[in-house]
């Protein structure tokens, strides 16, 4: 008979801000297929709006106000604040006998690395985002044990600082296809009045500067002006919804473009409705939206920035074109506007792919295997003396910022 065991408690920490994205729809999926026999979940976030999907799970969840020492927003010397997470931490470890640490994002690393090394317990960084050479000192990113990035991009940031091949991996981000193929279809052509014969390009994202939806719009214009029947669903919002509806009106196809705002069941209005998937990203180490694109069985046009290029393959899920080119962005669509039978294919392998290697059964069962490394693996274990693990990328770094001073700063962006 098999002895009972007892299933292992860890503690996910995210900070974010107060809504459900790109990391935060990562964390919510994977706490929802973890193996519950194996691993006992505590969450430890500071979004109320996190906290309320993650107790609906069953989960024990600690929401409390994050700060950070040298953040970008005031106050930036807050020590007291630094205390008390620390202090909160520690009790938290102590209260459900935490045996790992599972940070969903750099920013809580600052106290996390200390309370890893003060209990002698492991820590994972999962990463969703390249960051300022900046904040990668400031939020210990170098005092990592073992950080994970949601694509090589990411972790390369960091192999460049100086940090060692041994404590970086790779694990690619998963979506819930059942979850997505439960949503309600819903006829967008019919909701936006358009038949047959008018070609819907899709988006979905953030509208923010990064997103690139200023970028789609223009190629859009570019087409219509050519005469191709182009209309241009844009699901989500943000900050820059304004200057994207005044852009459209001054080119003059405000009636091609429809801002859908915020929506529930994105998957469900592209799997029946578009007929091409459109990312305009300057900045983009993953791409949730392309993964979900492919399951609808979409072709995809994108750039080939950050980890785009490891969702969607060249000429067989898609076309990537140069980063910030409306010229090119416009050229692949009206090529697969012209090619019905390639646009089919496309999707279709689009979908193949997705399923092969991006759905969330594959990335929990990697980070349930890291989890189990990671607890026999004492050496992954920080401790006091482990303090060596930074000096090398601090070295790395001091020449960066030496570079950097002559020059004007970087464009890096976080997410």
């Amino acid at each position: 008979m098999n002895p009972i065991t007892t299933p292992t408690p860890i503690l996910f920490t995210h900070y974010g801000d107060d809504w459900i994205r790109g990391s935060e729809r990562c964390l919510l999926d994977l706490l929802t297929h973890l193996d519950r026999k194996r691993f006992t979940p505590i969450v430890w976030c500071n979004s109320p709006l996190l906290a309320a999907q993650v107790k609906a799970l069953g989960i024990t969840v600690y929401q409390a106000e994050f700060s950070l020492l040298f953040g970008w927003h005031a106050p930036r010397f807050n020590f007291r604040g630094f205390l008390a997470l620390l202090r909160q931490g520690l009790q938290l470890v102590e209260q459900h006998q935490i045996k790992l640490l599972h940070a969903n994002s750099g920013a809580p690393n600052q106290w996390l690395n200390l309370i890893a090394r003060l209990r002698g317990i492991p820590l994972v960084a999962h990463l969703h985002s390249r960051y300022p050479l900046r904040d990668r000192i400031t939020l210990g990113l170098h005092q990592l044990p073992l950080a994970v990035g949601v694509s090589q991009p990411v972790i390369d940031q960091l192999r460049h600082d100086g940090m060692s091949a041994q404590r970086s991996r790779v694990i690619s981000n998963g979506i819930d296809t059942q979850r997505l193929k439960q949503q309600t279809n819903i006829d967008l052509r019919q909701q936006l009045q358009l038949n047959n014969q008018h070609f819907l390009l899709a988006t979905t994202g953030s509208l923010i500067q990064r997103k690139g939806v200023d970028l789609i719009i223009s190629a859009a214009a570019q087409l219509i002006k050519q005469g191709l029947p182009i209309h241009l669903a844009v699901i989500g919002d943000g900050p820059e919804r304004s200057a994207l509806e005044q852009q459209a009106q001054r080119l003059g196809i405000r009636q091609h473009i429809h801002l859908l705002g915020e929506q529930q069941n994105v998957f469900g209005l592209l799997k029946e409705s578009a007929d091409l998937f459109v990312s305009g990203a300057r900045e983009e180490v993953f791409g949730l939206v392309l993964a979900e694109a492919g399951l609808a069985k979409l072709p995809v046009v994108a750039p080939a920035v950050g980890g785009i290029p490891s969702v969607v393959s060249h000429g067989k899920t898609g076309l990537l074109v140069p980063a910030e080119d409306v010229a090119a962005l416009a050229s692949a669509i009206q090529q697969l506007y012209m090619a019905p039978a390639l646009r089919r294919k496309m999707g279709l392998l689009g979908h193949q792919h997705v399923m092969e290697k991006f759905t969330i059964q594959h990335n929990v069962e990697k980070f349930q295997a890291l989890y189990q490394e990671l607890l026999q693996t004492p050496s992954m274990t920080p401790h006091w003396y482990s303090h060596w693990l930074w000096l090398r990328p601090l070295r790395q770094c001091t020449k960066q910022l030496l570079k950097l001073s002559f020059k004007r700063p970087s464009q890096e962006v976080i997410s």
